[in-house]
């Protein structure tokens, strides 16, 4: 059963939105992929929310760059990035996660993404459903 893992990436306050996602796609993926080896996840999304990029006198430094949304408040959009990783099962989940644990690749890993993320809580989704639209009769 194919096992999804989700990532919510906040962006470093003193990074610009273009200077985050340059960072993340530039250097951490690439090394990501070097230390995850064959254990790489099966798709590994990455879907940025967009912002404005005029910066806005802000009581909070997340607020300088509004979010753009359809709806709502864009000072309700906190996160920078939903990351989506899909897994084949939980063998291969279980041993991408002990990657990170092999003599010096999760320090390697983790003081890589203090350049670019403030934090990132991480979800495993083993239920999920998706809907999709009506085939036409």
């Amino acid at each position: 059963m194919v096992i999804r893992v989700l990532m919510l990436i906040y962006r470093r306050p003193d990074l610009t939105p273009e200077q985050f996602r340059k960072h993340y796609e530039e250097i951490h993926m690439p090394l990501t992929r070097k230390v995850a080896g064959n254990t790489f996840p099966l798709s590994h999304i990455r879907r940025y929310i967009p912002r404005s990029t005029t910066i806005q006198q802000s009581p909070t430094d997340n607020d300088q760059y509004p979010a753009i949304v359809a709806g709502g408040e864009p000072e309700a959009v906190h996160v920078d990035c939903v990351t989506e990783l899909i897994f084949r099962d939980k063998k291969h989940l279980e041993s991408y996660f002990e990657m990170p644990h092999a003599p010096g690749a999760a320090a390697q890993l983790e003081e890589e993404a203090k350049n670019f993320a403030a934090k990132y809580p991480t979800v495993i989704v083993e239920d999920w459903r998706e809907t999709r639209p009506r085939a036409k009769l």
